[in-house]
């Protein structure tokens, strides 16, 4: 006879995350931790069952708890609910009571069901993949109520050096097969990584937060190095809730590279994130990590005070020994296989994907010194090729072909402390010259330089543009970095808008007078502006403008 410290399992996510409050809901983790521990919670012989939204054709009225939470069915609601005191709610539309004798297994529990669950005296192992994602196999990362639990997980718990073991081979070999600085040597780098436009992780007093949010820490940060690049999420495509840095910090760049080959770089001096999971990767690639947000979801007082720390543990989790264990089982009749025999590659084989990591990835790119006077063609071969640092498709016949709603060019420049010409009195001026063709007429560019909108075009034909802009050659600046917003006219849209830059030249001419420069911006400052509606403004008046910048 088997016997047990837990009558029932539950299984459970954030349901608050779901249609009812404008959100789209993964029902695909819950059911993967359904099906990775049915067998031997089948042979323990505990029921089992899952709380589902009635989204998903569950009992949970995710509309009417939120009536009764007084919070409104929007994602600002949901934000709100992940904080919220709901043990009141337990037995009530849908949400279950959690008794003694309950477990609850989920796969990124709030703060505010945690606290539910212990506070009814019942106990919870929730899940999730280990943020360390560099390793040969991924991991779990769990964190329990239960000390029974807890110890079990702690016998298990995965070697701190294997973590720093693949971290010293990933660098080897991006030392090997690629760059070892991003862009160039001479510049100290700073990164910035973005993430899901919708996370638990990015909740933080009971609100989503936005970069809006950081601008100015994020700016102090900024301040410290010669450019500041932003890495977007690779599963996020849009780029909105970024173009507030890039408004608000003139020493801004963007980088689609690796992950690891950015942290590999020996020129990048931090790694900033509002709550990224990158943050906990760069330790161990000798990063210092800034969190910009305290997340909610790690908040010391608002998780229950018997919550353990997150917990590395192997794919064995599921293991018929580690499951006896930890739910004090005690037939000896079950088999109980040896931690060994558990497939190593069980949970990347489920998810498909390793985030970060790609066995094909060569490191960056080693990046050509523009020469001055020089004319440079985008094509195959081209040193100019090696500027396109984001937002570009490649070659299309005619020159670099533009992707997506914003395109960067990072261009190492000459040093110009030595110039001769720059120790005369007469003023001189860099002149930066840019042929570029739109995919249709109605397509707009507008070129970004030091945060200011450049001025400066002008038509060559019915598609072609050409860009002719002054800067101040001071002896400090070490590249040239220009942004792309590229947007489409009013009127019927045809096809997603692009352009292909086909030629640049830089020049360091004599000037006859005042050296010219970008506008002076008369935004309104960050700190006088609503976050999210500077966010949302800035990214819009740059649209807009295009839209009316019809040649």
């Amino acid at each position: 006879m088997t016997t047990s410290r837990f009558h029932h399992v539950i299984f459970a996510d954030d349901f608050f995350r779901s249609p009812a409050n404008g959100l789209q809901y993964h029902a695909a983790n819950r059911r993967f931790l359904r099906g990775f521990f049915d067998t031997a919670l089948g042979r323990l012989g505990l029921p089992v069952r899952e709380i589902t939204p009635l989204s998903e054709g569950g009992r949970i009225d995710v509309e009417r708890l939120m009536d009764r939470l007084e919070l409104p069915c929007t994602p600002a609601g949901w934000a709100r609910a992940c904080i919220a005191n709901l043990l009141p709610l337990a037995g009530r539309e849908g949400l279950p009571m959690f008794d003694p004798g309950c477990l609850v297994i989920g796969w990124g529990l709030t703060p505010a069901l945690q606290q539910c669950i212990d506070r009814s005296g019942a106990s919870y192992l929730d899940i999730e993949i280990d943020p360390r994602r560099f390793t040969e196999h991924l991991h779990f990362c769990a964190r329990t109520n239960d000390p029974v639990i807890e110890a079990v997980l702690l016998s298990r718990r995965v070697d701190e050096e294997l973590f720093w073991n693949h971290a010293s081979a990933l660098k080897g070999r991006f030392a090997r097969h690629g760059a070892a600085s991003l862009f160039d040597p001479r510049l100290r780098v700073g990164l910035f990584f973005g993430q899901s436009l919708v996370d638990l992780s990015l909740v933080s007093g009971g609100r989503t937060m936005h970069p809006a949010s950081v601008i100015a820490p994020l700016r102090e940060l900024a301040n410290s190095v010669d450019l500041l690049v932003i890495k977007p999420h690779p599963y996020e495509r849009a780029l909105h809730d970024l173009a507030p840095i890039a408004r608000a910090i003139p020493n801004v760049a963007w980088t689609r590279e690796n992950t690891y080959a950015l942290l590999s770089a020996a020129n990048v001096h931090f790694a900033s994130s509002l709550s990224s999971s990158v943050l906990t990767e760069a330790r161990y690639f000798r990063k210092p990590a800034h969190a910009l947000i305290r997340a909610d979801r790690n908040g010391a007082g608002l998780l229950p005070e018997t919550c353990s720390d997150w917990i590395p543990v192997g794919a064995a989790l599921g293991a018929m020994d580690f499951m006896a264990a930890a739910w004090g089982a005690d037939d000896n009749n079950n088999a109980k296989p040896s931690l060994t025999a558990w497939p190593a590659a069980a949970i990347d084989r489920a998810f498909l994907t390793r985030w970060g990591l790609d066995d094909q990835t060569q490191g960056l790119p080693e990046v050509a010194e523009l020469q001055m006077g020089r004319s440079y063609l985008f094509h195959p071969g081209s040193p100019a090729m090696s500027w396109l640092s984001h937002g570009w498709a490649g070659f299309d016949g005619d020159g670099a072909r533009s992707e997506g709603e914003l395109a960067c060019l990072v261009i190492p420049l000459p040093s110009l402390a030595q110039s001769p010409v720059l120790s005369h009195q007469r003023p001189y001026r860099l002149e930066v010259s840019i042929d570029y063709r739109s995919n249709a007429k109605a397509t707009s560019v507008l070129a970004l330089f030091d945060g200011t909108v450049l001025p400066g075009q002008r038509g060559t034909g019915a598609r072609r543009r050409s860009l002719v802009f002054e800067i101040e050659p001071t002896a400090g600046r070490k590249c040239l970095v220009l942004q792309f917003v590229v947007a489409a006219g009013t009127g019927r849209r045809m096809a997603q808008p692009a352009f292909t830059i086909r030629k640049l030249q830089v020049s360091l001419r004599m000037g006859r007078g005042v050296i010219s420069a970008p506008p002076k911006t008369t935004a309104k400052p960050w700190s006088e502006m609503h976050p999210v509606r500077a966010m949302t403004r800035a990214f819009r008046a740059l649209i807009d403008t295009a839209r009316g910048v019809i040649g």
